[in-house]
């Protein structure tokens, strides 16, 4: 079984939600259920969008130059996110849904869909705006951050959205993919996470903990630039908060680790138990309790799956 952070989050919240996720959604499957659960799945709020559009500027555009050790330009990340916010809008409003036979593979960058499209009204102009509002003012202030762009400049190596795993528990394999590790060649790497909320108060902590945990636990890959493995403790942590223009720097302790490690534990066990010994086909949907709040139905995609199943 693969645990990570995320689907962590997503079991507590609802089990059901988890169980179509990670146990149902199939994209290449035959199964018509589950495809239909994998397209839901791929649904996306309007904050998750802007998000995302920020995250593939910083993989595809600034990664690469700041790995040759030169800086980005403001205008040509604000045009290259504007493109993709174009593309994307456009696919969303058409709701790539109504298609369920063409591959979400086939429509490359262009590809978004929208849950309030799915299940409710489009966006209004005002939170799109809004929306691009945001991407705008993160990829600027990302190249105003003249100190962590320096940092990076000088790593060895950067990495982006590489994913570590390693097997942690008896069957169970953590997962963890960092927004970006970068290698230097005398120091521990850093891992950075990139943040586009528009209020600091999230604590990062943990999920950075596990980061460091995984790449810690993960045996080096071919690409990394050193076969050294630093401890986790050594290995610094930096959350980057776009929308605030501010960096944090999370130092965790041996009883920080500690209790990061224990909840791994309790999390993937709670998975297990719920699975019972059983994987695929054996695993019934009515196993899986849904959420005790309405809203968490609300806002969950597979909410259509989950309700005709019942109906």
């Amino acid at each position: 079984m693969k645990w990570s952070y995320s689907k962590s989050k997503t079991f507590r919240r609802c089990q059901r939600q988890w169980f179509y996720a990670n146990c149902v959604a199939s994209g290449t499957a035959k199964d018509s259920l589950r495809r239909k659960v994998y397209l839901l799945g791929k649904l996306q709020t309007i904050a998750g969008w802007r998000g995302s559009i920020v995250d593939r500027v910083i993989e595809t555009d600034v990664i690469p130059l700041l790995q040759r050790r030169r800086y980005p330009d403001p205008e040509a990340l604000v045009a290259r996110a504007r493109r993709l916010y174009d593309m994307q809008l456009a696919t969303a409003l058409e709701h790539p849904l109504k298609q369920p036979d063409r591959s979400v593979k086939s429509f490359g960058e262009a590809y978004a869909a929208f849950h309030c499209v799915e299940y409710g009204e489009p966006p209004s102009q005002t939170e799109l705006d809004a929306a691009w509002s945001e991407i705008e003012a993160a990829l600027r202030n990302l190249c105003s951050m003249g100190g962590l762009l320096k940092r990076l400049c000088g790593a060895g190596r950067l990495i982006a959205q590489r994913p570590l795993s390693f097997e942690r528990f008896d069957g169970v394999n953590v997962v963890a993919v960092p927004d970006l590790i970068a290698f230097y060649p005398d120091e521990p790497p850093a891992i950075i996470d990139w943040k586009a909320h528009a209020v600091g108060t999230m604590d990062a902590s943990t999920q950075l903990g596990i980061y460091s945990i995984a790449l810690a636990g993960t045996e080096p890959h071919k690409d990394f630039p050193t076969s050294v493995k630093w401890p986790a403790g050594e290995i610094r942590l930096v959350e980057v908060q776009l929308l605030l223009n501010r960096t944090r720097r999370h130092e965790l302790d041996d009883a920080d680790r500690a209790s990061i490690e224990a909840y791994i534990a309790e999390s993937s066990n709670s998975m297990l138990m719920a699975m019972g010994g059983r994987t695929g086909t054996d695993l019934d949907v009515a196993d899986f309790p849904t959420a005790s709040y309405d809203r968490v139905c609300e806002r969950c995609s597979f909410r259509k799956a989950c309700w005709e199943t019942f109906q």
